[in-house]
């Protein structure tokens, strides 16, 4: 839930308004499409190699998603102010939606 608020904020402010309803299906079609398929994939790895490896696998999955946030501006945005610049920590600037 932590990470819905945070991402929705963040999609509202830097989406233009007529693209808003657009980016929100497509971003809810791919999240809720591809969750079956993690089902099906769960369901076979666990067959297979047991439920205490395949519990650890997608723990160690888990925590290691994060990792292609180091590279993104997303952890450095400080601002999300209407019309004003998206400030990310260290100086660097965005143009923020107009």
């Amino acid at each position: 839930m932590l990470f819905d608020v945070n991402l929705n904020s963040l999609q509202t402010a830097v989406t233009p308004d007529g693209m808003r309803s657009r980016v929100a299906g497509a971003y809810s079609t791919v999240n809720y499409g591809i969750r079956p398929l993690g089902a099906v994939v769960g369901g076979v790895l666990a067959t297979f190699f047991g439920l205490r490896a395949t519990l650890v696998t997608a723990a160690v999955g888990g925590a290691l998603s994060v990792l292609w946030l180091l590279n993104s501006p997303i952890p450095r945005i400080r601002s999300l102010e209407p019309g004003e610049q998206l400030t990310l920590h260290g100086g660097a600037e965005r143009a923020g939606r107009s």
